[in-house]
């Protein structure tokens, strides 16, 4: 039986999150309350802050995210995508995290991500207007 699970990230605020996601090209469903994950056939709904729809990052359910009691980011998800999520989404959702923490940090305006075939990423920066 299939079931939501938790996974505590240390990452950064649903705020931050919700930027790197959108950095990251996922639609963020956001309002004023609680959202809730629609999961797969052996599950109820799970209320979240920050709902992905399925099929972002090759999810086969949605997944979301809410605030843990010091107001960190919590990933939750279907039990199925639980693997997958934390060997796709959370290296890319950790590097856009970085690139919006040094741009931000250092007054910049991010121009350009450039990736290298060997993995190295490049930011093109200039200084804010």
């Amino acid at each position: 039986m299939s079931r939501f699970v938790q996974l505590e990230l240390g990452l950064g605020t649903l705020d931050e999150v919700a930027a790197a996601l959108e950095r990251l090209g996922a639609a963020v469903e956001r309002g004023d309350g609680p959202r809730a994950l629609r999961g797969g056939i052996e599950c109820g709904d799970e209320p979240v802050i920050l709902r992905v729809a399925a099929g972002a990052f090759d999810a086969v359910e949605d997944f979301g995210f809410v605030a843990d009691a010091a107001g960190q980011a919590v990933l939750v998800c279907g039990e199925p995508d639980r693997r997958h999520l934390e060997r796709r989404l959370l290296p890319e959702l950790s590097g856009a995290l970085a690139q919006n923490r040094i741009v931000a940090e250092q007054g910049l305006e991010l121009i350009a991500i450039e990736r290298s075939p060997d993995g190295a990423v490049r930011l093109r920066v200039q200084p804010r207007r």
